[in-house]
């Protein structure tokens, strides 16, 4: 889509509740930095924009901070906003053509639910007639691209958090080929579920969080970085991500017997993401499903990226993103 033009980029995350960009100078992560921002209510909702124009404010404000102008820029699609879903192709469609053939098919034997869609697609298994495709809702996407382009800055990869997730488990020695996971990140008020297995993506869902953000109170430190604390009823929070759970082992279930027949399940959990409460939400999932479950914290990601935490393992996964020049 865009050109690479230096080995210098900034890779930026946006949730309802914080803005984060890692400035990579090089290709070694020890030169690297992190940015964080807290944004006020009602400027990003659901991982896409509400407000440009006080967004704008912000990324004029931090934009010297991300290696200014012509600086190259990474960021993620909206979890809010993806489609995976299988279609049908004739045999003499070959995977190359894959791409071509679901834009012409759009409206007729593929259908989506939003207009002129941004596509991507894979055959996970060539000559079988099914392949897979990654969808998400242009308009949303081209709201960030502009955003950046207003700024002077060159957006080059929009990608998605789940995939930039599997990245840096790989980096980490995380995957097994025979073992299928379910990858659960967990931000403070949306949970995204992706399960992986032999090297193809077969299952996604987007889940929001039932919380009030103007109960979590993001405290900026001396280091760019920001804390989040929930000034709520700790319980009333931990029943809504007991909520979730639930429909953790409802995926599953559904994986195992509706899609797969009984012939395939989870063998793992990983829990990622930047949610305070990472650790309890992995004890609590530990108490109630009954399957093997691995938590990437911030020992696990200082390990292998010193200086970065837990939280970071998203964007790690998205500056790790190799792209053609």
């Amino acid at each position: 889509m865009f050109n690479l033009k230096k080995k210098s980029h900034v890779s930026i995350e946006i949730n309802d509740y914080v803005l984060r960009a890692l400035v990579m100078k090089g290709p070694d992560f020890a030169q690297a930095k992190v940015f964080e921002v807290p944004l006020p209510p009602s400027i990003v909702e659901e991982g896409v924009v509400a407000d440009d124009m006080q967004l704008f404010d912000i990324f004029k404000e931090h934009q010297h901070n991300w290696g200014g102008k012509r600086q190259n820029v990474r960021f993620f699609v909206p979890d809010s906003i993806i489609l995976l879903k299988s279609f049908e192709h004739p045999a003499d469609v070959t995977s190359d053509k894959l791409k071509e053939f679901v834009e012409m098919e759009l409206g007729h034997s593929v259908h989506l639910p939003f207009q002129d869609p941004l596509i991507d697609v894979y055959d996970p298994e060539e000559g079988d007639g099914q392949a897979m495709m990654f969808a998400a809702a242009a308009e949303e996407v081209n709201k960030f691209i502009h955003l950046f382009l207003d700024i002077k800055m060159e957006p080059v990869v929009a990608d998605i958090r789940s995939l930039c997730n599997l990245r840096v488990l790989d980096h980490l020695q995380l995957l097994q080929p025979d073992k299928t996971y379910l990858l659960a990140n967990w931000l403070i008020n949306e949970l995204s579920i992706c399960i992986y297995s032999n090297g193809q993506v077969d299952f996604m869902r987007y889940q929001p969080i039932n919380t009030d953000l103007a109960l979590w109170r993001g405290k900026q430190k001396i280091n760019e970085q920001v804390e989040f604390t929930f000034d709520g009823e700790p319980e009333d929070y931990r029943m809504v991500i007991t909520d979730q759970l639930l429909e953790l082992d409802r995926i599953m279930n559904f994986f195992r017997f509706s899609l797969h027949k009984g012939e395939k399940s989870v063998d793992e959990i990983v829990v990622m993401g930047d949610n305070p409460l990472l650790h309890q939400i992995h004890s609590l999932l530990e108490e109630n499903l009954a399957v093997p479950i691995k938590v990437v914290d911030d020992a696990l990601i200082q390990e292998h990226f010193p200086g970065f935490k837990a939280k970071h393992a998203s964007l790690l996964g998205l500056a790790l993103k190799e792209v053609a020049k």
